[in-house]
């Protein structure tokens, strides 16, 4: 089976990152670029094993570009510090790993307000391009 690098960007999510990387943890490595959080986000994601780089804010685009870069496996799962990798989408990633028939594929996200998960008005189903081969894919860099 081929593996998987997850990769997440982080700024003082010291409150959010616990959480992401328990969903992670059977990610084959964990690739974290941190832009001078100042509270206990990098301690922790060493806690997980991650491998964590201290890099100046470049932008969402490029951030993202940089760090994938550094992973070793060509299967990228990009994922921000509030969000979470639920059993089931953590099993259809497996079966794309087993099968592999594209270079790409979106996932819908759960956008909340507050506590309250907003099901209308252009906010669900939202699609992004999250998981993908670093040599196919990468973010966009505009500003």
């Amino acid at each position: 089976m081929q593996k998987i690098s997850v990769t997440i960007i982080t700024l003082n999510e010291e409150a959010n990152i616990r959480a992401c990387l328990e969903s992670i943890k059977w990610a084959d490595e964990i690739l974290v670029s941190d832009s001078g959080s100042s509270d206990r986000t990098v301690e922790i994601c060493k806690g997980y094993g991650a491998k964590v780089f201290n890099d100046e804010w470049l932008g969402f685009g490029r951030q993202k570009n940089l760090i994938a870069g550094r992973a070793r496996n060509n299967w990228i799962l990009n994922i921000d510090a509030d969000e979470r990798v639920n059993p089931q989408l953590r099993e259809e990633i497996g079966s794309v790993l087993n099968e592999g028939a594209c270079d790409g594929y979106n996932i819908t996200r759960k956008n909340f307000f507050g506590d309250r998960w907003i099901k209308h008005c252009g906010w669900h189903p939202d699609y992004n391009l999250r998981f993908y081969r670093k040599d196919k894919g990468s973010f966009n860099e505009r500003s």
